[in-house]
């Protein structure tokens, strides 16, 4: 499906508006962040959301995560709700997100969890990663297991070892399956929830000078990029970016542009969007 013209203009308008939001709480509290992934593209080449794109995320330090998830609530008020395994605990995700009340953005993969489902802003959690290249990548491979089993917790994708509850089935063979089916009906959320944190937070505190987003496969900067990040232009805001944000994207990318063919200008949009 395809957003109407009108409905992206609007979503960009509300995301805008949480963005807004979250930056005003940032500074009042000397809290450090950074746009990310496509939000980051966005700011280099257009000054604002990638035209067809329909999120924005953020990262902040460890450090700065916690401080921010400690104040959020109280400073939104009954506007905007902070949205993590603590406050709503039905959701299939370990990391933070920021939705506006009385919207909605139910995505097609999750529209049958019971969770808040408004219109929202991710915020990720940044940890220290080490110089090997086989122990990031053995961080990475823990935590994208361990993701697995939490969205299954919630939702359940293959069409093996249970009923689906997505419209298209991940693929994934019988014993795959069997193996996460027995691990879910043996550990408790909450444990799946502090073995996460975990394994993002191993190498922590040893003087490594980069960090990343755990789950993805290459999405790092050095800490001194991340808790200095340099102000930007987005849309109607000055947000904060990565410093030296090119390095930041052809680490996470490979390589970048701004124009891209139709089939690759991809987004996340619901099977319901209520303003």
């Amino acid at each position: 499906m395809q957003y109407t013209d009108e409905e992206l203009s609007k979503l960009h308008d509300t995301l805008y508006e949480i963005l807004h939001v979250v930056d005003e709480i940032c500074r009042k509290h000397d809290i450090k962040y950074f746009v990310t992934g496509g939000t980051a593209i966005g700011v280099h080449f257009w000054q604002g959301i990638i035209p067809w794109d329909d999120d924005i995320d953020i990262g902040m330090t460890r450090r700065n995560y916690e401080r921010f998830l400690a104040v959020a609530q109280q400073e939104m008020g009954d506007k905007y709700f902070l949205q993590t395994p603590d406050t709503d605990a039905k959701i299939p995700f370990f990391f933070a997100k920021v939705r506006k009340n009385n919207t909605v953005f139910s995505e097609s993969q999750f529209k049958s969890v019971n969770m808040h489902q408004g219109i929202y802003v991710d915020i990720f959690p940044f940890d220290d990663i080490p110089l090997s290249a086989r122990l990031q990548k053995l961080q990475h491979e823990v935590l994208f297991f361990l993701n697995g089993l939490l969205i299954s917790k919630e939702i359940w994708q293959y069409e093996h070892c249970g009923r689906c509850e997505v419209d298209t089935p991940r693929k994934r063979g019988f014993l795959a399956c069997l193996m996460t089916r027995i691990i879910i009906s043996c550990v408790t959320k909450k444990t799946l929830l502090r073995m996460i944190n975990r394994v993002q937070t191993w190498f922590n505190g040893k003087g490594y000078e980069e960090c990343k987003n755990i789950i993805t496969r290459s999405e790092h900067l050095t800490k001194y990029n991340a808790e200095n990040p340099e102000l930007r232009t987005l849309g109607p805001l000055q947000i904060y970016a990565p410093r030296d944000i090119v390095t930041y994207l052809l680490n996470h990318y490979g390589k970048i542009q701004k124009d891209c063919p139709p089939e690759m200008r991809v987004n996340h949009r619901p099977a319901e969007l209520v303003f």
